[in-house]
């Protein structure tokens, strides 16, 4: 029994087998290769490897086979990757993993040595590498930092290359880049004595953010190959196979010149070709208008980096925090469009103010030099006969003074004198007198009860009358006079209009009552303001009647 158990634990634990195999063993740097991993497994998934040194490029391709022999069944599972070193030297892929029933399973693992100029064993892979090359162009060979660049990235093709994939794009440390929206052309040009299709795939604009050397970023894109087999099919035409090959192309050297020096005091960074623009809505205005001032930086340029200078603001003014808005677009020539501040202004005194100077500094690359635009000074004049004057050539705190002033002349003490919270109350002799008259009073007007009385239930029929003629007539008041009559019921009942109807009359008349109520005052207001829709009258008067009986 002992023997059994045992026989059958071994025979379980090697129920899975994973095998990781790759086509080569030593490949060339940017050879591409395959690495496949195969399972006895039908329903787990494989968790691959870390691929660290190396890129995917195609996959991963799963395929499943089962074979039955002799009635023994069998399966196996596969998946296939298509993988690119990015460097020379050895490496080992680490165990791909699967979990089955609670245990973990391991590959074996693989050692790759990656050599520069390994010949390709693979004649179609030799062809397809001598059919298809990367180039990456740049538009110059030396800028300033904050100065952009464009980076063209060619494909040449010396046979059919489709899927055309970027693996691996240029990836720079202090460099804003931008993926530029252009379409793709292509053109046959003759390349070392072959004629080759020349395809621009991609621009990306470049602006460098500190001085160096831009360079030996290295740009890979794959793509399939169409080469030829060296086999003709039944007809004699050609045989050609689609290769997996990846191209590779190292970013010329680009010199980043550091901006000249000495800087000005009044420099914040800025590079390009700008310009420097403070807009005013209006120079003169009443006291009840407000001043709507635009300070604004346009053009091409470093726009990432660049501050839109703050106002300087004029005194006699409520300056209130500035609205900011930027419109930017990446093209060949750079950064373009701007950035502004949007300020407004609301006069507190009447008079002239002057609109300070502003000055803005930037290095323009054209002319190399460092470039100072300015907006002149300008005049506000407020216009008004309910402000104060501004304080003669007053300082700001002069200003402010003023204004606490005027708030403290806004107030208004509700009382000037001392204020005693509490004085003692003490009836005088003839305030008795005052208290027994407005008894007799009062017992006096209680006493025509039933005249009163009277009165009310005579008007109560003149206005249920008024409302029965108006329906009779087809009055276009029909509906306002019913609603009039109904509020009459409900102050009789001691229901102020403000109240909720519904609930007051179901805890006082009941919920028939209260529902009838509601049901003949909506078909009142529906009529009302909406005709077309209005109710059936004789059916409507006689809810009314119902509900005059029963209130």
């Amino acid at each position: 029994m002992w023997v059994a158990l045992l026989l059958s634990s071994a025979l379980w634990g090697q129920g899975i087998e994973i095998n990781a195999s790759s086509s080569r063993t030593t490949v060339g740097l940017n050879e591409p290769f395959r690495l496949t991993w195969s399972w006895s497994a039908r329903n787990t998934n494989l968790t691959p490897p870390n691929f660290e040194n190396f890129i995917i490029v195609s996959g991963p391709y799963q395929s499943s086979q089962t074979q039955i022999i002799n009635g023994s069944a069998s399966f196996m599972r596969k998946v296939t990757y298509e993988v690119v070193a990015t460097e020379e030297g050895k490496f080992t892929i680490p165990e791909a993993t699967l979990m089955d029933g609670g245990r973990l399973y391991k590959s074996n693992t693989l050692t790759i040595e990656v050599k520069e100029g390994v010949k390709r064993k693979n004649s179609l892979s030799q062809k397809a590498k001598e059919s298809f090359d990367v180039k990456i162009l740049t538009s110059k060979k030396e800028v300033y930092v904050g100065e952009p660049l464009v980076l063209l990235m060619q494909a040449h093709l010396y046979e059919p290359v489709r899927d055309l994939n970027i693996l691996q794009a240029p990836n720079f440390e202090n460099v804003l880049q931008k993926e530029l929206d252009f379409e793709q052309s292509q053109r046959s040009e003759v390349i070392d004595g072959k004629m080759a299709t020349v395809l621009d795939f991609s621009k990306r604009l470049i602006l460098p953010n500190k001085p160096g050397t831009l360079g030996g970023q290295e740009l890979k894109i794959s793509g399939k190959v169409q080469v030829p087999t060296g086999r003709r099919d039944f007809f004699g035409m050609p045989l050609t196979k689609f290769v997996q090959e990846v191209a590779t192309a190292e970013i010329p050297a680009v010199k980043i010149k550091p901006l000249p020096s000495p800087k000005p005091k009044e420099f914040s960074g800025a590079v390009g070709d700008l310009k420097f623009v403070r807009e005013v809505s209006r120079k003169t205005i009443s006291g009840e208008e407000s001043i709507t001032i635009k300070v604004r930086i346009e053009g091409t340029g470093n726009f990432n980096t660049i501050a839109v200078p703050e106002l300087n603001e004029p005194q006699g003014f409520d300056v209130y925090d500035p609205k900011y808005n930027e419109s930017i677009r990446y093209t060949e020539r750079g950064v373009r469009g701007f950035k502004e501040y949007e300020y407004l202004l609301v006069p507190q005194f009447k008079g002239e103010f002057l609109l300070p100077a502003m000055t803005f500094t930037y290095f323009n690359p054209g002319s190399e030099k460092y470039e100072t635009l300015r907006a002149p000074i300008d005049t506000l004049v407020v216009e008004s006969n309910d402000l104060a004057a501004s304080p003669q050539g007053g300082s700001p705190k002069d200003v402010l003074k003023r204004e606490v002033q005027n708030i403290d002349e806004d107030i208004r003490y509700l009382q000037d004198n001392d204020f005693t919270p509490y004085v003692e109350i003490q009836l005088k002799k003839w305030s008795w007198i005052v208290l027994v008259l407005l008894g007799l009073a009062w017992g006096i007007q209680a006493l025509p009860r039933k005249e009163k009385a009277a009165v009310t239930v005579s008007r109560k029929k003149g206005l249920k009358r008024q409302v029965d003629k108006a329906f009779s007539n087809k009055s276009q008041d029909r509906y306002g006079l019913m609603l009039n009559a109904l509020e009459e019921l409900l102050l009789e009942q001691g229901i102020g209009r403000e109240a909720n109807h519904q609930e007051a009359l179901e805890n006082s008349k009941g919920k028939e009552v209260a529902d009838n109520f509601t049901y003949v005052k909506e078909r009142c207001q529906l009529a009302q303001y909406a005709p077309g829709s209005a109710a059936d009258d004789e059916k409507l008067l006689t809810r009314f009647d119902a509900l005059w009986e029963q209130m």
